[in-house]
C-alpha cells in the first residue's frame, strides 16, 4: 500500500504529464483519450489524498495503490525511481570530479 507521499508525488508527475501533453500526437490524431485518462487518474489520486482510500478497488489507480502493479501507473513509478537513481549517480560523479 502506498503512503500519502507516494500519492502526492504521483499526482504531481501526472499533472506535469498532462500539462506537457500536446493536443495532437505524431500521427496527427488528438490526444483526447490520453488526456481523459490522465484526468481520471488525477481525480482518483485526489480522492485518495483527501479520504485515505480508493473509491474503486478495480480501477487502475486502485490496483496501483494496493501494489497490484500491472497498470501503466507502475511505469510512471518505475521511471521516477530510475530517474532518482540516475540523478544520484550524476551527483556522485560530479562530486568525485571536484
Amino acid at each position: 500500500m502506498k503512503t500519502i507521499e507516494n500519492i502526492k508525488l504521483m499526482k504531481k508527475v501526472l499533472i506535469n504529464e498532462l500539462n506537457q501533453l500536446p493536443k495532437e500526437n505524431a500521427f496527427g490524431d488528438t490526444n483526447d483519450s490520453d488526456r481523459e485518462r490522465l484526468h481520471g487518474w488525477i481525480i482518483d489520486l485526489t480522492y485518495i489524498e483527501n479520504f485515505g482510500h480508493v473509491c474503486d478497488e478495480t480501477s487502475e489507480v486502485g490496483f496501483w495503490f494496493n501494489d497490484e502493479c500491472w497498470t501503466p501507473l507502475c511505469d510512471y513509478e518505475n521511471a521516477i525511481r530510475d530517474f532518482a537513481e540516475h540523478e544520484q549517480l550524476l551527483r556522485y560523479a560530479a562530486w568525485l570530479n571536484m
